[in-house]
């Protein structure tokens, strides 16, 4: 019996038992070829399941790629297949007898941006809604949905699912009622990496305070799993200007306690993430007479802005989940805040079980204010551009 190493990514293999053959699914299940079992000019679907599947001597079985198999036939291009026989206990593939163990697997689809062909119901005129998408067996698959503000060249909103490594729900489920409409090439160049260059502003209060603070672009996306499984390819799309201390603070600690409860419950869920608002810096040119100082919004570049508010809409894919909007404030300046000002909903931060190790620091200004809503007050209180108000199919499942 050809054996096969617990490590092997893709391959099948021959098993000498009784007149039959195994074929070895790869673990990955992006890489995975569709098995056919044909039966006279009829095909029939062979659903997968487990790692292996038997094939009886007599058997025409094939195996079919939306991609090439590179392995095998290194001159087709997509849609490429191989047709697998078994008889007397030896494999076949296309007619040649495998002497040695053999490595099969689908050229990998990679997850590309694309134009929705209608706007997303929760991405306001006249913002793009693109689709992250990759074609799978004719159809789409959908990664994520995002808003983008063309105008100013920064992200709104984007759309993602996150759930624990051995869930079937990867992708959002409300992006199945969209379509990719226009392929966005070369997207590391069109959606360039920005940097905030606080020389470049002519009021020196705020050339100040930008210098001090340091700003840093990083993705809205903060998840490390999810970013470096998916989501680092696409330049500057999903970039915002983050204040370090609060990113690599309170941000962090709630990402690490969501990570955690996902593994640990088993939880799913759509989560939609946004940033909203603009920072302001205190300035005494400006203050009126009644107070010593007043708040002035910061505006770089093509009429960009800073984010008050980073959030996340988390939609529980489970039963019995619950919903809750996650709120931080990217700011160093909330002591020049009345907190009325900056916490707009009543917070229930200390109600949610996976935040307790971690929500004793939310209130911590030097390292970024963070509150919990119930999402029907978030919606009530409009604070948010970009979140969801009316009964759209943000994050439904149907």
């Amino acid at each position: 019996m050809n054996k096969c190493s617990a490590h092997f990514q893709h391959c099948y293999i021959t098993t000498n038992v009784c007149g039959y053959c195994t074929y070895y699914y790869s673990h990955y299940e992006s890489k995975r070829p569709k098995l056919y079992r044909n039966l006279g000019d009829r095909k029939e679907l062979i659903p997968i399941e487990g790692l292996e599947y038997r094939i009886e001597e007599g058997d025409l079985i094939t195996a079919d790629c939306e991609t090439r198999i590179p392995s095998i036939n290194q001159g087709k291009g997509k849609g490429s297949s191989i047709n697998l026989t078994c008889f007397r206990r030896d494999l076949f593939a296309d007619g040649t007898k495998l002497r040695t163990i053999l490595q099969t697997y689908c050229e990998p689809i990679y997850w590309n941006l694309f134009e929705s062909s209608r706007p997303f119901d929760w991405c306001p005129t006249p913002l793009t809604s693109y689709l992250l998408a990759r074609p799978l067996y004719n159809l789409y698959e959908y990664l994520a949905g995002v808003c983008y503000d063309a105008e100013r060249q920064q992200i709104l909103t984007v759309l993602y699912a996150e759930a624990h490594l051995g869930s079937k729900h990867k992708y959002p489920a409300s992006l199945q009622y969209y379509s990719p409409k226009v392929e966005i090439l070369d997207v590391p160049t069109k959606f360039g990496t920005r940097r905030i260059n606080a020389t470049h502003f002519n009021n020196s209060e705020i050339r100040e305070w930008m210098q001090f603070y340091q700003y840093e672009n990083h993705s809205l996306i903060q998840d490390d799993i999810l970013y470096r499984q998916f989501y680092d390819k696409f330049g500057g799309l999903l970039e915002l200007d983050w204040w370090p201390n609060f990113r690599a603070g309170n941000w962090l600690l709630y990402e690490q306690a969501l990570r955690e409860h996902i593994e640990a419950d088993g939880a799913t869920y759509d989560i939609m993430a946004g940033a909203s608002g603009t920072v302001a810096v205190p300035s005494h040119e400006n203050a009126s007479r009644r107070e010593n100082y007043a708040m002035l919004n910061v505006i770089y570049g093509e009429n960009q802005q800073i984010p008050l508010y980073v959030w996340h809409y988390l939609k529980s894919q489970n039963e019995n989940g619950s919903d809750v909007v996650v709120i931080g404030v990217n700011s160093p300046f909330g002591d020049f805040y009345k907190e009325t000002d900056l916490i707009f909903c009543t917070d229930i931060c200390h109600q949610i079980d996976w935040l307790q190790a971690v929500q004793s620091t939310f209130r911590n200004e030097s390292m970024g204010l963070i509150f919990c809503c119930d999402a029907n007050e978030v919606k009530q209180s409009k604070r948010l551009h970009g979140f969801p108000l009316g009964s759209s199919k943000m994050c439904s499942v149907t």
